[in-house]
């Protein structure tokens, strides 16, 4: 078995960064300022990404907000939301110059 068990695809599709990039929808200097932390492939001094790893680096910077990760607590009518209360805080920035 190699290192890349995660690896699903049937057919090799191996993309360079501008490619990579191309299909995440980011820019290519992205990857490479982050290559150290990212799944891919080192094919001698190459970088390759197969879909599999874009899926992986997709999911590493997915973000999901806390009221999506838990359901909503069901709340009876005339009591306090605490969403609402939350949203009674945030205060506007000061203006620009």
């Amino acid at each position: 078995m190699t290192g890349r068990a995660y690896c699903r695809c049937s057919t090799v599709q191996n993309y360079d960064y501008d490619e990579a990039a191309a299909k995440l929808k980011c820019k290519a200097r992205f990857l490479r300022d982050n290559i150290s932390r990212l799944p891919h492939q080192k094919l001698g001094d190459s970088v390759a990404f197969c879909d599999c790893e874009l899926a992986l680096i997709q999911a590493m910077f997915s973000v999901v907000p806390a009221s999506v990760e838990r359901p909503a607590e069901s709340v009876s009518p005339g009591t306090d939301v605490p969403a609402v209360a939350a949203l009674m805080t945030i205060k506007p920035s000061r203006a620009r110059r």
